[in-house]
């Protein structure tokens, strides 16, 4: 299991049927080695299963519980004052975040979670299709590996990295963000005969952040009590209708005024954000006390001074739960260009429904199901706490993070361009700085021909191309970032708990037909 991530759970292994050494394909001997290994005497692992432990990392300690059964599979993590659960009922997946936001996961995470349920799973052996031989490698430690990656149908391609010499599992590996995240298995020891790791580190690169897990405890159960696989209940926005509030804008971007012990302060509305953020001076006035580190991704991957606690804040007398925010110098981060109190992420859009009326600089928020949003209606992606829509530039589709946090109308991803070879001009003349956490990033200005949302169309819209390799806008999944400059155009509805987007054309829309091309 990943923290933070996905689930990585465990299912009865049996050992397909014997075939002819001769004839197995590369990959099947590996696996076939690969499951020797775990159970050297033909064990099978206990179908019912707890297990607890700590966890270690970025200045915190903490403790992790599991629990499984053929049907279930529930996960909690508790690191410092943040915490994480994971519930799978059957096919479906569910993740409770840190302030209270509860996720059906029907993205990117479920695709990865049904891989690595796979891995665990006796399907791992018995269909080797679905599993290749990428080459061998030596990890940074010295071990030497064979590395397999695994592409069951509807999942996400991770790579095994089997030991050469042990031929158990060394390192899971997969994709995530703007780089690789790894979880590295040691500490391998007998269970009812079954080899099980007790030790995992995880890690996204950066080792200062990495993520140590250890199990102190893991016992084999005949039942597990139904009520630990409860569904979750999340938290929302505690107010009994919609509330409109005022919203101003400065340099580009949108802010709020929320109230904290009393005190008023202005708060970047971020879409973009997975949390909620306070500005170092905001915190330490409200006498919060940061513990640990964490890593923030914006413009660059930069080091945020802590996480504090914090129950709530208001939002026009509303009371918006928050539990944990994290801390930053905000002022330095952004290079002075953002002077901020805090952002509104991830929480904010979790715990209610949020229309965003440009045109009029007002914004409406609440709980669930308490208003009929307008307009067109488009599926939304936040396995990630992110909002990600599909939608398609000069003719080409790809996965774009709607981002109100970011004043740009697009941000195109070099790693989306590099994979569709010119579906866009290159514009020599076009540098362009791009501000976000963490500073500047590189990046030219250019234009594109053609945005399509759903049925609405956009000419000549203006984009920065980002070059960077690190941070938010280098990210793997997303072919970029649809900013406030054309989001601006609609009265916007958040929907997170339903997983939609709602767009009508505002008083202003103005899809930029008559716009002068400037590349």
């Amino acid at each position: 299991m990943t923290f933070f991530g996905a689930v990585f759970t465990l299912a009865a292994i049996t050992v397909p049927p014997a075939v002819p050494a001769a004839s197995l394909p590369q990959a099947a001997q590996i696996l076939a080695l690969h499951h020797a290994a775990l159970a050297p005497h033909g064990a099978s692992p206990p179908a019912v299963l707890e297990s607890s432990g700590t966890l270690t990392g970025a200045n915190l300690n903490g403790t992790f519980a599991t629990w499984h059964d053929p049907d279930h599979d529930r996960v909690d993590q508790i690191l410092g004052i943040r915490q994480e659960r994971t519930l799978r009922i059957g096919e479906r997946q569910f993740l409770q975040n840190s302030s209270g936001n509860v996720i059906e996961l029907k993205g990117l995470l479920l695709r990865r979670a049904r891989t690595q349920d796979f891995i665990t799973s006796a399907d791992l052996f018995g269909k080797p299709q679905y599993s290749t031989v990428v080459g061998a490698a030596t990890l940074p430690d010295g071990r030497d590996v064979i590395q397999l990656q695994v592409s069951p149908p509807g999942g996400e391609p991770e790579t095994m990295d089997i030991d050469a010499q042990t031929h158990l599992l060394d390192r899971l590996e997969y994709v995530d963000g703007d780089g690789m995240f790894t979880i590295d298995f040691s500490d391998y020891r007998p269970l009812d005969g079954f080899l099980f790791s007790f030790k995992q580190v995880q890690s996204d690169g950066d080792h200062p952040y990495d993520i140590t897990q250890i199990v102190t405890e893991m016992l084999p159960k005949q039942k597990i009590s139904p009520e630990t696989f409860v569904p979750f209940v999340a938290t929302h926005l505690k107010a009994a209708a919609p509330i409109t509030i005022p919203i101003t804008e400065r340099a580009g971007a949108l802010y709020a005024d929320v109230s904290i012990f009393g005190r008023t302060f202005s708060f970047l509305i971020d879409s973009g954000a997975q949390g909620v953020v306070l500005d170092s001076r905001v915190a330490a006035s409200l006498t919060l006390e940061p513990e640990g580190s964490f890593e923030a991704r914006g413009a660059t991957r930069s080091a945020g001074i802590g996480v504090a606690a914090l129950d709530h804040l208001l939002i026009g007398g509303a009371a918006l739960p928050v539990h944990v925010v994290s801390v930053l110098d905000l002022n330095a981060s952004t290079a002075g260009r953002f002077p901020i109190d805090g952002i509104l992420g991830f929480p904010l859009f979790g715990a209610c429904q949020v229309t965003i009326d440009y045109a009029h600089k007002r914004m409406t928020i609440a709980p669930p199901g308490t208003q009929s949003p307008r307009g067109e209606a488009f599926d939304i992606d936040v396995d990630r706490e992110l909002l990600e829509l599909n939608a398609t530039v000069n003719g080409v589709q790809g996965r774009f993070l709607v981002d109100t946090g970011n004043g740009n109308e697009l941000l195109i991803f070099h790693n989306f361009l590099e994979a569709h070879t010119g579906m866009l001009a290159f514009n020599p003349t076009g540098s362009a700085g791009n501000y976000g956490i963490g500073g500047a990033t590189r990046a030219y200005a250019t234009d594109v021909d053609e945005l399509d949302i759903g049925a609405y169309r956009f000419f000549h819209s203006y984009a920065n191309v980002i070059l960077s390799d690190e941070g938010a806008f280098a990210d793997r999944f997303d072919a970029g970032n649809i900013g406030l400059g054309v989001l601006k155009n609609f009265v916007v509805t958040f929907d997170v708990p339903d997983r939609k987007l709602f767009l009508t054309p505002g008083v202003n829309f103005n899809d930029g037909r008559d716009r002068t091309v400037f590349r």
